[in-house]
């Protein structure tokens, strides 16, 4: 007998859960947001995408990095739908990825601008830029800066004239031959290099000429740790011959749509970074530019991992916690 009540009561509290369970409504499980970041394979991408990863998951999304690609892959997934956030440069996109005519005197902000507009048309965002003008730069060494006045391109073609072009220059080989390089270039700053004083290689043997000392002028990138590394002069482009290559995070519209924060996010990313969220000046591109040439070093010269070096930044700046 006390077998069955104790069934019977069983059987009355089983029916009693289910009933309540019934009137409940169900428990909100929240969505999962998921997102695709890429980024291209040389260090400076490799960073940008580790760091808008790791700041992605630590604000809950789900980060998948489609890392190492090449600048019409990357662009080809963004378009595709495959990948969802990039960081392109503003100079990359206007003229290799929209075929238009970059026009001397546009400066950093008039080229976002533009970008933004042209890029408007595919449903790709550009967020707040990182001024870091990852640009073609031409470097000495401060010695040689000193002994000859040098500061700027203009101080370079007055020092080519004064020496009939008689001062070594090492540039890559493509510079050396596309028509919006040496030849427009020399046409912009009206000088002229004397033929024996002009020596071209791959990228990245100018760096190499110029540590040995084998060159007096060198073709680097702006942000180059061995800019940094050998304290070498970079000459200022005061007639704004090259294009702006400013870093800018960029996300397909709908994903922004839906995960409206995430403009947020990046952009907070972003104005860790000098002038981040401003208007681009002088001042605030050249400070953008040794913040990247230290980052750069992190990974090319101390040997740290890219993802290291962007936790490590992210934690430093506040933006995650360890």
């Amino acid at each position: 007998m006390q077998k069955a009540m104790t069934v019977v009561v069983a059987a009355l509290l089983l029916l009693s859960l289910m009933a309540l369970a019934i009137g409940c409504p169900p428990a909100e499980v929240e969505p999962v947001k998921e997102v695709t970041v890429g980024s291209k394979g040389f260090t400076e991408q490799l960073i940008v995408g580790e760091l808008m990863k790791q700041l992605l998951e630590y604000h809950g999304f789900e980060v998948t990095l489609e890392d190492g690609l090449g600048t019409m892959p990357l662009r080809e997934g963004i378009v595709a739908g495959d990948i969802d956030i990039i960081a392109e440069y503003t100079g990359t996109a206007w003229k290799f990825l929209f075929g238009r005519v970059f026009q001397p005197g546009w400066d950093n902000n008039d080229l976002l601008r533009m970008v933004r507009e042209v890029d408007a048309g595919y449903g790709i965002v550009w967020l707040d830029a990182i001024w870091n003008n990852n640009t073609y730069a031409l470097a000495v060494w401060p010695e040689f800066a000193a002994q000859h006045d040098l500061a700027t391109l203009s101080d370079m073609a007055a020092l080519y004239r004064e020496m009939e072009g008689r001062v070594s220059k090492f540039i890559t080989l493509e510079f050396a031959v596309r028509p919006d390089g040496q030849p427009a270039l020399q046409e912009h700053y009206d000088f002229v290099v004397h033929g024996d004083y002009l020596m071209t290689g791959a990228a990245g043997m100018s760096l190499i000429a110029l540590a040995d000392r084998a060159t007096d002028i060198g073709m680097a990138f702006a942000t180059d740790p061995a800019i940094l590394k050998h304290g070498w002069t970079v000459l200022m482009d005061d007639k704004a011959f090259f294009p702006p290559y400013d870093m800018t995070p960029s996300i397909r519209e709908e994903v922004l749509e839906e995960f409206p924060e995430i403009r947020d996010i990046l952009n907070e990313l972003v104005a860790t970074f000098p002038g981040g969220g401003e208007p681009a000046t002088a001042e605030i591109v050249a400070a953008g530019q040794r913040a990247w040439q230290e980052l750069n070093a992190k990974v090319d010269i101390e040997g740290m991992l890219p993802e290291e070096a962007a936790r490590e930044y992210l934690i430093e700046h506040g933006l995650i916690s360890e």
